[in-house]
Parts: structure tokens; C-alpha cells; sequence
């Protein structure tokens, strides 16, 4: 298998848990706060990536700068982004969120063209603006923006999550490993949150099975498979871009998921918007 076919399947995958979280949250923050659930979200992560990563050899890091890294991206991928991720899901619908999550390509891209100097072709580039016009069809088909204060606290959490792209993408070009990376990254971020552990663990205990549920597709799948899945991609892709760029599918699935879950359902503008995201990303890893 191609490292090519490997950074695709991972990225599809991570996609397919990272994208059903949206609607996922939504029903774990209607009995629960965004604080409660990330703290939940990222202990539960990081107990499993642990078990995970001794019973694999984990590799432990042994410079203050290695921990430095792992401390970014446990605050820029774990419990910061989650924090603000989840504040944001609490005034905009799931499929808004992933709307602005899906400005994560290009802000990554950006980044490493300036970090990492990964060229891009501009047919690469002609691709990716196309499908974040997919995006925006869906967003503005109704011919209007009401943007709330979630909408912002969503921006803040792409930012950061682009950052974690990065950040990421250096160590796996180090050697660090996709098990070794989502462990570290996730065990730093729980770390964080120990603070706000009891009472949350009060708040979970009050809520019906339904948010019992959700927390745990979250933690385990969402957060712990998912980031091995995505670190795995980043491993095995050439550039960045060629990874990031299946974030544009999350607004798609998302808005099927919330439709499905909380009851979400999409306009006429997801049906134009979703053939173009989808026919940008086959073109750019097609012409890349």
C-alpha cells in the first residue's frame, strides 16, 4: 500500500469520527457545559490512548523541548481547542460549526508554506479555494449572515487546530509515531484539565444515558481513534495539504449526522455545496 493510499485512508477515517462529533456535542451540551464535556472528552482520550500506547511500546520523550512540543499541541488539539470548540456548538447549529472548521485547510496551508515551505501547485490551490466556495454556498445560500458569538469562538478553535496541524506535522517528520503523538498530545491535555475534573464528574453523574453515551463516542472514537487516524495521514502525506484538505468533507457528513441525531435538517444549498467540496478534493488529489 502506497503512502499516498495509507495518508487517504487515515484522513477518511479521521474524518468519519471527527465529523459525527458535531451533532454528537450537541447532544451531550444540552445536559452538560462546554467545559464539562471537553474535560470529559480529553480525560476519557487520554485513558485509553495510554493503555493503547504502553501495550504498543510507547515512546517516552526524553527533552524539555519534546514535552514543550506535546504541551502545545495537548492545549492547540486537546483541551484549549475543545474547550472553545464546545462553547462555540453552544449557540450555532453543528453544521455552522463545521462550516467554519472546514477554513482549516487553507490556514493550514498557509502555515506551512511558511513553516515547512511544502510547495503547493496552483492548481492545488485553484482546488481548494473551489471547495471552500462549496463551503460558503452552503453558508450563505439563504442569503444572509447572522453571526453569533459561537461563531467566533468556532473561528478561535480553527486557528488553533491549525496550529496543532503544524506542530504535529514536525514531530511525524522527526519520527514520532501517530500512537506516540495522540497520547502525548491528549496526556498533556488532561493534565490541564485536572482542575475542573470533580466537578465535572458531579455534572456527568446528574446526566441521563443519552449524555452518558454521546461522552463516550466522544472520548473514545472521537478524540482517541481519531487523532491516532489523523496523525496516521499526516505520517504518510507528502504535504500537509494533501491531508487537511479532507476537512472540507466534515461539513458534509456533519449536517447528515444533525440531521439524523438532533433533528438539523439542511437547506437546498447543502445539496449544491456538497458536490462541489466533493468534486474539488477528488480534482485536487487528482492534479496535486
Amino acid at each position: 500500500m502506497s503512502n499516498q493510499v495509507k495518508a487517504v485512508l487515515g484522513a477518511l477515517a479521521t474524518i468519519a469520527v471527527w465529523a459525527t462529533a458535531f451533532p454528537c456535542s450537541k447532544i451531550a451540551l444540552q445536559h452538560v457545559d462546554s467545559l464539562t464535556l471537553s474535560v470529559a472528552r480529553v480525560v476519557g482520550g487520554a485513558m485509553l490512548m495510554l493503555i493503547i500506547g504502553v501495550a504498543r511500546g510507547l515512546h517516552i520523550p526524553t527533552s524539555w523541548r519534546e514535552w514543550g512540543l506535546y504541551i502545545v499541541l495537548g492545549m492547540t488539539g486537546n483541551f484549549v481547542y475543545q474547550v472553545v470548540f464546545n462553547q462555540g456548538l453552544m449557540t450555532i447549529p453543528a453544521a455552522t460549526s463545521s462550516i467554519i472548521m472546514a477554513l482549516t485547510p487553507m490556514t493550514t496551508a498557509l502555515m506551512a508554506l511558511v513553516v515547512y515551505k511544502d510547495y503547493m501547485r496552483p492548481i492545488g490551490w485553484v482546488f481548494t479555494i473551489t471547495a471552500f466556495l462549496g463551503v460558503a454556498i452552503i453558508i450563505l445560500w439563504n442569503g444572509s449572515i447572522n453571526i453569533p458569538v459561537g461563531a467566533f469562538w468556532t473561528l478561535l478553535g480553527m486557528v488553533l487546530f491549525a496550529i496543532y496541524n503544524i506542530v504535529n506535522r514536525g514531530l511525524s517528520l522527526k519520527g514520532h509515531d501517530p500512537i506516540t503523538v495522540a497520547t502525548w498530545s491528549m496526556f498533556t491535555g488532561a493534565i490541564m484539565s485536572l482542575p475542573f475534573v470533580s466537578q465535572s464528574v458531579a455534572n456527568i453523574a446528574a446526566a441521563p444515558a443519552s449524555t452518558w453515551a454521546a461522552i463516550m463516542y466522544l472520548a473514545f472514537f472521537s478524540s482517541a481513534l481519531g487523532f491516532v487516524f489523523w496523525s496516521y495521514a499526516l505520517e504518510h502525506a507528502e504535504r500537509v495539504s494533501d491531508v487537511t484538505n479532507f476537512m472540507y468533507l466534515s461539513p458534509v457528513v456533519a449536517a447528515i449526522g444533525a440531521a439524523i441525531l438532533v433533528g438539523e435538517i439542511p437547506d437546498m444549498g447543502l445539496y449544491i455545496g456538497a458536490p462541489i467540496i466533493l468534486g474539488s478534493l477528488y480534482m485536487f488529489n487528482k492534479c496535486r
